[in-house]
């Protein structure tokens, strides 16, 4: 049975061409590779992290713990009294 895409799968609904079980199984089988690319997606940022972590060290450059940049006060929105 090969994974049908949402788009399809919904065209395919309206038009009356797959049944409630066959739906179901589509349904299902894009839940798992979503989950599974998902998972894959994590493990490659792992170990991104993971890399970035190695060089840093190597380099003995300091890590930059500052976490995400803020936006400079020419970007925020003035207050309207």
């Amino acid at each position: 049975m090969s994974t049908v895409t949402p788009q399809a799968l919904l065209k395919a609904w309206k038009l009356e061409q797959v049944t409630v079980e066959m739906s179901i199984g589509h349904i299902l089988q894009n839940l798992v590779a979503q989950q599974t690319t998902q998972a894959s997606f994590q493990q490659t940022l792992l170990n991104l992290r993971t890399d970035v972590d190695r060089l840093l060290a190597h380099t003995q450059l300091p890590p930059n713990l500052k976490g995400k940049p803020k936006p400079s006060k020419s970007d925020e929105m003035p207050d309207s009294e």
